[in-house]
């Protein structure tokens, strides 16, 4: 039979789609691209925030309407939301088949073949049948799984269990297999990629780590996400900075800058520790792009409170920011607080973030205006008048592109999934615009 899959939801996410694809090939099964060729359609959601939940349902609801009308005999629902509401799901939704939660991923075999009425092979989740779904040559290397910080918001640990780190000689492994297949860049994630090795090695291996996954030939661009503040050790950014494979890029998720709503929070950190770290980063590697992602609108938090926020935004100064508004999470500590923020003062909080932060962007992008930087070219933009690349400054899916004309010229010399070398032109508040440049 035909299967295909729709991935909502994060990297992290899409990694389990991929092995989840790996499971249904290596057993028999057409992957295909488009739900109305399907036979089976796998919807694997997040169930993070509240507007990701609503997304999923909608989703879930939408495959739905092919089983109904006869285009698809199974729905499959897995993922986060499939474990945090597989009874409401499966009680409201007649269309699903099958739920499978996160939890159950170590007996998908099992499962799969009661369902099926078919003999699955035992591999489980492996990495090794991966079907790599994301743009080539480049591809997310999940090391762990879980988290332990706990914050007072986040619904993860409930989702995802304890922190669980992966064993470093299987992710080797998989890099050189990855690699072996023509994969040049790679994104490392976890919940917590700061933390790596803590649990299996009584002590944090992450720039070990960085630095034998850039020794495997064939390695080009190494990335790291996610990374919490007070896990930054003076021997990760040694690393980071004279590896020139690794992208001399931070993804520090702060979510916010005063102390008494950093409590609240539960995070580990302190408005100081998190500026001498962001300053001993920026010391050691003056040119580092700095990144982050806020929380507007949490429990209690006041105008003044508020107001520290958007001071320290425009004195930090980050080259990329996301922000959110706080979502109620049941079964998390702060659902339960006192002095609930009103749905449009949060809004409102959000917007006048991103309105200091375009005035930061456009300025940091300024300043990358005649430079020569290599990229890697992705796509064809919609309109068909440019190439869509990115510089090892950029990860993927959640920061700016840079975009260079098509002309005879760069038609000759840009070819998609290929690195090339070009000058910055101008920019705008996230994307940058180049030309073409010969040899390095």
């Amino acid at each position: 039979m035909n299967l295909g899959l729709v991935t909502l939801g994060c990297s992290k996410n899409q990694v389990d789609s991929e092995m989840l694809l790996g499971i249904f090939k290596n057993n028999g099964y057409t992957i295909v691209s488009e739900p109305d060729n399907a036979d089976i359609i796998v919807v694997n959601t997040c169930g993070f925030i509240e507007s990701a939940k609503k997304e999923a349902i909608d989703t879930i609801l939408e495959m739905a309407d092919y089983k109904v009308n006869g285009m698809c005999k199974y729905l499959i629902v897995t993922g986060c939301l499939a474990k945090r509401y597989k009874k409401d799901i499966l009680d409201t939704m007649p269309e699903v088949d099958l739920c499978i939660g996160v939890d159950e991923y170590c007996k998908i075999s099992e499962i799969l073949s009661d369902f099926f009425n078919k003999k699955f092979l035992n591999n489980s989740f492996n990495f090794k049948h991966r079907i790599i779904s994301t743009k080539f040559p480049s591809t997310y290397i999940r090391i762990s799984d879980g988290c332990d910080n706990r914050c007072s918001y986040c619904a993860i640990p409930l989702i995802r269990g304890d922190f669980k780190s992966r064993p470093m000689e299987e992710i080797l492994e998989e890099v050189k297999l990855l690699s072996s297949q023509g994969i040049s860049e790679f994104n490392i994630i976890s919940q917590d990629t700061t933390r790596y090795g803590l649990d299996l090695y009584n002590k944090l291996k992450l720039s070990e780590l960085l630095h034998k996954i850039t020794q495997i030939p064939g390695v080009k661009w190494v990335r790291v996400l996610y990374m919490y503040i007070y896990e930054i050790t003076d021997e990760l950014i040694e690393e980071i900075k004279v590896n020139d494979k690794i992208s001399k890029y931070f993804d520090i998720p702060i979510q916010h800058i005063n102390d008494r709503l950093l409590k609240l929070m539960n995070r580990h950190d302190t408005k100081d520790q998190i500026l001498d770290v962001i300053s001993k980063i920026r010391k050691n590697i003056p040119n580092v792009i700095l990144r982050t992602t806020l929380i507007t609108g949490f429990p209690s938090e006041t105008d003044v409170e508020f107001e520290e926020l958007k001071q320290y935004v425009k004195k930090l100064k980050f080259d990329r920011l996301g922000a959110f508004t706080y979502s109620r999470e049941e079964d998390t500590k702060s659902y339960s607080m006192n002095n609930q923020i009103d749905e449009k003062v949060k809004t409102k909080r959000l917007k006048e973030i991103f309105e200091l932060q375009k005035v930061i962007s456009l300025d940091a992008n300024t300043k990358r205006v005649g430079n020569v930087e290599e990229v890697l070219v992705e796509d064809v933009s919609s309109d068909n008048k440019y190439f869509v690349c990115r510089s090892i400054k950029e990860a993927p899916d959640v920061d700016g592109k840079i975009y260079v004309r098509i002309t005879k010229n760069s038609a000759s010399k840009l070819v998609i999934s290929d690195y090339a070398f070009v000058k910055i032109t101008g920019c705008n508040e996230y994307d940058l615009f180049a030309r073409c440049v010969k040899g390095e």
